[in-house]
């Protein structure tokens, strides 16, 4: 298994730059220094517009294929540097192109959008049994049964369109979420149910989670051959990573979901003027990490989130070059 490397800067007053040939980034207030290079170093992650990085450590980072990653206060990423070679083929975007109009791209979606509620299914599972909430138990069967539904879709004669599958999965979303609003989160939190825009501290934490897998999950992507644009589920629409939301929603429970239930009593989240404060940005963004970094099942073996990213990503690839029957997608069991 290989470790995730990622470096978080989230507070300011960090100062990227190069000294005696190595890229160093240095905080004088908090009297901190890192070192940079592809030895611990796979993706620098910048959360703050108070961060300096010169261009000489630009050079430097993108020539050891190091990729840097910048985040709004909300955490999504808005801007990225990397080498303009980063994959040379282009088999795989044309094979893309054809699934996005010939139904191929739907099947693998649909797939996609079905293990996202199995891994819901299974994060009310956990929680039912590590906090002894049967009601979740009972919640997760029925999640369960939303996504061998859709599944079966696949086997039938009938069309299903993308409409049908995004009105799937949004009704298991709203039920989802709001069995974790009543069993899960503290009332004084203010979570009522997943809203992208409410400015309550575990929203607002979701998104800042959510921002960090996307990046994430638009690295493995492009590393294989796609084009993060061409999605098969998410509406087209101008400057949208469309198969990166399509990709990833199948993670979104076990990267994001899961670890920041169960490290909310440990981690403080507070708001300031509608953001995440600055300490609490880092605070997700270590749980998000980490999480990337845990041992999962995965097939007959355990890997680490992120190289499970990684090989779903060349699996679909794969079968979208024909040279897989079908793409099965992501399923986490603990």
């Amino acid at each position: 298994m290989i470790e995730f490397k990622a470096v978080f800067l989230g507070t300011p007053g960090w100062y990227v730059h190069v000294r005696n040939g190595i890229v160093v980034a240095e905080n004088k207030t908090q009297k901190a220094k890192v070192e940079l290079s592809a030895a611990v170093c796979d993706t620098l992650m910048i959360g703050t517009s108070r961060t300096l990085i010169t261009s000489a450590a630009i050079r430097q980072l993108v020539n050891q294929g190091i990729d840097v990653v910048f985040l709004n206060r909300r955490g999504t990423p808005i801007a990225r540097i990397w080498s303009p070679l980063v994959n040379k083929t282009v088999a795989t975007r044309r094979a893309q192109y054809e699934a996005m109009l010939n139904g191929k791209g739907l099947r693998a979606a649909v797939r996609i959008i079905a293990c996202k509620l199995h891994n819901q299914a299974a994060v009310l599972r956990y929680f039912a049994k590590s906090r002894r909430l049967p009601e979740l138990r009972e919640e997760s069967y029925i999640i369960d049964n939303i996504a061998d539904e859709l599944r079966s879709r696949l086997k039938s004669s009938s069309d299903i369109s993308p409409a049908e599958v995004r009105e799937t999965e949004s009704w298991a979303a709203r039920r989802y979420w709001s069995n974790i609003a009543a069993y899960l989160i503290p009332e004084g939190i203010g979570f009522t149910g997943r809203n992208q825009e409410s400015d309550d501290p575990f929203n607002l934490a979701l998104n800042y989670g959510y921002g960090i897998l996307r990046a994430t999950v638009e690295r493995s992507l492009i590393l294989v051959g796609f084009d993060p644009y061409g999605g098969f589920l998410h509406a087209e629409k101008s400057g949208k990573e469309t198969l990166v939301f399509d990709f990833m929603e199948q993670f979104r429970p076990a990267a994001v979901d899961k670890p920041l239930i169960a490290n909310l009593s440990r981690i403080k989240l507070e708001v300031v003027h509608g953001f995440l404060t600055y300490e609490s940005r880092r605070q997700v963004a270590m749980v998000i990490l980490e999480s990337l970094n845990a041992p999962h099942i995965y097939g007959k073996r355990k890997r680490l989130l992120h190289e499970i990213i990684r090989e779903e990503a060349a699996r679909l690839a794969s079968y979208l070059r024909g040279s897989r029957p079908e793409y099965m997608g992501y399923r986490a069991w603990w």
